[in-house]
C-alpha cells in the first residue's frame, strides 16, 4: 500500500483511549491494512484537515504494554515502531493514560529510545482531575523534552490542538528527534549490556535482547544474536534484564518526581478517596464479587437477548410486510415468467427473509458494542477466569470467545493476544462454538415460528427471549467443555495466570457506539448481498429444474420435490428424520455451510417456490402452517425446532471459518479436526435432544 506525505503511528498501552483518539483524529474514515509477517488488522485513516499542510497518515497500531511483544498482536505494534515493517513511519503520536502515568511513561522510556519524532497525547484528563490527580502537562512535556497536549478522546476536547500539531508534521515540520533517556544500570548489569551490544549493533538493542530472551514470539532473535546472548550465562542475563527494567522505573520516577504529575507520586492516597474511584469500587465490589458477580452476568446477558426479541419485532414485521409487498407488486408488473418467478421466489423470498432479522443482528451488536465501551466486558473476563482457570485457560481466552458472539471470524484472529500458542490454539478451537450473530437468523425463525415467542414467564422476560439465552448458554458450555477436553488431552499444559486491567467505567461515546454497529451491519448485509445472494440464485436453479409435466406429479409430491434440490433433499432425508428434520432442511443445512444464514435463505426459497403465487405469507407463518398432505401432522414442532438449534449450536457450518483457522495455525490438520468433530457432535446432541424429547413426551 503506497502513501504520501507523512505517517504517524498512533501507539500506547491498551485501554488508553487510543482507538477513540484515532477516530476522533479521522472522523472514522480508515481502512484495513495488511502488514507484513503476521496479518492484522491496523486500522489506517487520513488526519482531517491536513490536506494543506500536506497529507498525513494515520496508523492506529494494538495497544502495547511494552516494546519486547509477548503475543503476536503486539509484535504488530513492535514492527512498525521499529522498523521491521516495511511501513515507514515517520513520527509516533503516543497516547498516555493521565490517570496511571507511572505505567504509561515506561513505554515512554521504550518509545524515546527509537529516536523517531514523538508527540504525546495526555489522554483522559478530565478522569485524572475527578479521580483527584492534578497532572501538570507543561512540566511533563519539559522532563520529556516532548510536546505534550491534554485530550479527551471521549469527548473530543483538545483534539483540534493535537490534530494542528500533527498537521504540522505532515507538512514537514516534524520535530527534533528525541534523546534516548539515559538508563541508569549497576556495573554489572552494564557490563552485560556492552558485551551482547558488541555482537548485536548496540546497548539499546542488547537492552531488548535481554528483555526479549523468553517471552517474544518465535522469529524475531536471529540466530547471530541468539549466539551472542547465549555467550553470556542465563544467571547474568537474568541479573541485567531486571537491572534494566528498573533503571526503566527510575527514570520514569524522575519525570514524575521533576513535577510532570504533581500529585501522581502520592497519589494512591488521593485516588482512594476520590468519588470516581469510590463509586467504580463500589460497582465493582457487585460485579465482580464471586457470587453477585456471575448472577450479575447472567441478568445482563437475559436482558440483552430479551431486548432482541422486544426491540426488533415491530421493524421485523414491517420488512415481512415489505417484502411481500415487493413481491406482489414484481408479479403485478411483469406477469408470469421464469424471470420473475427467479426475482419473486429467489431473490425476495431467499435474500429479503435473511434481511428480516437484520433488526435483531443490529439490537446484539449494540449491546456488545455499548457493553464493551462501558468497560463491562472486562469485568466478565475477570468473573469468567474462575470458570476458565478449571478448563485450564485463563479469563483472557474468554475475550475472544465474547468477541464470538459476534463473529467468530475476527474472534479468532484476536487469539493474537494470548502469549503461549498452545492456550491460544485451545482458544481457537472453542470459538467456534459460541453463537456467532449469523446463527441469530436461525434461531429466531425457529423460535418465532415454532414456539409461543411472546408468552410472558419471569417477570419482563418471555418465551423468545429465554430461549435465545439458552442457545447461547449452551454454546458457551459448549465451548467450556471442550476446552477442558482439549487441555486434559492433546493440548495439555499449565493454567496460564490472568493479568487482566480492569479500564474505568466510561459512557459509551455515541458516535463511536453507532459507527461501530454500523459497520457491523453493514458486514452483515453485504454478506447478504454478495454470498447469500450468490448462492440464492444457484439454489433456485437446482429447486427450480428440471420442471416436469404436472400430469406426472404424483399427489403426495409437488413440482419442487422433482427438482435437483428436492431429488438431493429425498436422498439424505432417511439420515436427517432421526434429528426430525425434513429434506427443506436437510438442503438448508448443505447450503448453511457457505454461511448460516443461507439456511433461512434456502428455507425461504423451498417454502417459497413450493408456495401458491400468491402465497405472501411470512416465512415463519408458511413454516408454522405447514402440515404432511398424507397425516396431516406438523412437519415442524417445537420438539424439531429444538433439535435443529442445537444442531446449530455445535456444528461447523462456515467456511471462511474453517480458513481463516488454517491461517491463524498454518496447518490443515486442525481445520480437518473442528470439522469432523463439530458435525459428529452436532448430530448427536441433536439426535439426543429430539429423541430424548420423545421419550419424555414432549411434542
Amino acid at each position: 500500500m503506497t502513501r504520501s506525505g507523512c505517517v504517524v503511528a498512533v501507539a500506547g498501552n491498551p485501554n488508553v483511549g487510543k482507538t477513540s483518539l484515532f477516530n476522533s483524529l479521522t472522523g472514522l474514515r480508515y481502512q484495513v491494512g495488511n502488514y507484513p509477517g503476521v496479518t492484522v488488522e491496523v486500522r489506517e485513516g487520513a488526519l482531517r484537515g491536513g490536506e494543506a499542510a500536506g497529507p498525513c497518515t494515520l496508523l492506529d497500531l494494538p495497544g502495547t504494554y511494552s516494546l519486547t511483544p509477548q503475543s503476536e498482536d503486539e509484535q504488530v505494534a513492535y514492527d512498525v515502531l521499529s522498523g521491521r515493517s516495511a511501513s515507514k513511519v515517520d513520527a509516533i503520536l503516543l497516547v498516555i493514560d493521565a490517570t496511571n502515568l507511572s505505567r504509561n511513561l515506561y513505554l515512554m522510556t521504550q518509545v524515546l529510545s527509537l529516536e523517531i519524532p514523538c508527540v504525546v497525547a495526555l489522554n483522559m484528563v478530565d478522569a485524572a482531575r475527578e479521580a483527584g490527580l492534578v497532572v501538570d502537562a507543561a512540566a511533563l512535556s519539559e522532563a520529556l523534552g516532548l510536546p505534550v497536549y491534554e485530550t479527551v478522546a471521549r469527548t473530543g476536547a483538545g483534539v483540534p490542538i493535537l490534530a494542528d500539531a500533527l498537521r504540522s508534521h505532515g507538512g514537514g515540520g516534524v520535530a527534533e528527534r528525541p534523546a534516548a533517556p539515559a538508563l541508569e544500570l549497576e556495573e554489572d548489569a552494564a557490563a552485560v549490556v556492552d558485551e551482547i551490544g558488541a555482537g548485536v549493533g548496540g546497548a539499546e538493542r542488547a537492552r531488548w535482547l535481554l528483555g526479549a530472551d523468553v517471552i517474544a514470539p518465535e522469529g524475531l532473535i536471529s540466530a547471530s544474536e541468539r549466539a551472542a546472548l547465549d555467550a553470556v550465562s542465563l544467571e547474568r542475563r537474568r541479573a541485567a534484564i531486571a537491572a534494566v527494567v528498573r533503571a526503566r522505573y527510575a527514570c520514569v520516577e524522575r519525570w514524575l518526581a521533576a513535577g510532570a504529575a504533581s500529585e501522581a507520586v502520592s497519589g494512591a492516597a488521593t485516588q482512594a478517596g476520590a468519588p470516581a474511584m469510590q463509586r467504580a469500587a463500589r460497582i465493582d465490589r457487585v460485579l465482580t464479587h464471586r457470587v453477585f458477580g456471575p448472577l450479575s452476568f447472567l441478568v445482563v446477558m437475559a436482558l440483552v437477548f430479551q431486548s432482541i426479541f422486544s426491540w426488533s419485532e415491530p421493524l421485523m414485521g414491517a420488512i415481512e410486510w415489505l417484502m411481500a409487498r415487493a413481491a406482489a407488486g414484481t408479479r403485478a408488473a411483469l406477469g408470469a415468467g421464469l424471470f420473475t418467478d427467479l426475482l419473486t421466489e429467489g431473490l425476495i423470498a431467499g435474500v429479503g427473509n435473511v434481511l428480516v432479522f437484520v433488526p435483531q443482528i443490529v439490537v446484539l451488536f449494540l449491546s456488545i458494542t455499548v457493553l464493551e465501551e462501558t468497560g463491562y466486558m472486562a469485568r466478565a473476563a475477570f468473573i469468567v477466569d474462575r470458570v476458565m482457570s478449571k478448563v485450564g485457560l485463563s479469563g483472557k481466552s474468554f475475550v475472544p470467545l465474547l468477541g464470538g458472539y459476534a463473529c467468530a471470524i475476527p474472534a479468532i484472529m484476536s487469539t493474537r493476544s494470548i502469549p503461549r500458542f498452545r492456550d491460544r490454539l485451545v482458544t481457537i478451537m472453542m470459538v467456534p462454538f459460541m453463537s456467532c450473530s449469523a446463527r441469530l437468523p436461525v434461531y429466531a425463525l425457529m423460535i418465532g415460528a415454532l414456539f409461543e415467542a411472546n408468552t410472558q414467564l419471569l417477570g419482563p422476560f418471555t418465551l423468545g427471549g429465554i430461549l435465545l439465552l439458552a442457545m447461547y448458554l449452551l454454546s458457551t458450555l459448549a465451548a467450556l467443555g471442550v476446552g477442558a477436553l482439549y487441555r486434559r488431552t492433546v493440548l495439555r499444559g499449565p493454567t496460564p495466570a490472568l493479568v487482566l486491567e480492569l479500564p474505568p467505567y466510561r459512557l459509551p461515546r455515541f458516535k463511536d457506539t453507532l459507527a461501530q454497529v454500523w459497520d457491523r451491519t453493514l458486514d452483515f448485509i453485504r454478506d447478504a448481498g454478495t454470498i447469500i445472494l450468490t448462492f440464492t440464485v444457484i439454489l433456485w436453479g437446482l429447486f427450480t429444474f428440471p420442471r416436469v409435466d404436472p400430469s406426472d406429479i404424483a399427489p403426495e409430491k409437488t413440482p419442487i420435490e422433482y427438482s435437483v434440490a428436492g431429488r438431493l433433499g429425498h436422498a439424505i432425508e432417511p439420515a436427517l428424520r432421526p434429528i426430525g428434520q425434513d429434506w427443506r432442511t436437510g438442503i438448508g443445512l448443505i447450503g448453511s455451510f457457505a454461511a448460516r444464514e443461507v439456511f433461512v435463505s434456502t428455507m425461504g426459497l423451498a417454502y417459497g417456490i413450493e408456495g401458491a403465487d400468491d402465497d405472501d405469507a411470512p416465512l415463519r407463518a408458511r413454516i408454522q402452517q405447514d402440515r404432511d398432505k398424507e397425516t396431516g401432522e406438523r412437519r415442524h414442532t417445537p420438539r424439531s425446532g429444538l433439535a435443529l438449534m442445537v444442531f446449530f449450536v455445535f456444528a461447523c457450518q462456515c467456511v471462511s471459518t474453517l480458513a481463516v483457522v488454517r491461517r491463524e495455525t498454518r496447518s490443515w490438520k486442525w481445520p480437518i479436526v473442528m470439522f469432523v468433530s463439530m458435525t459428529a457432535l452436532a448430530y448427536l446432541m441433536a439426535f439426543l435432544t429430539y429423541q430424548g424429547g420423545a421419550l419424555l413426551g414432549f411434542e
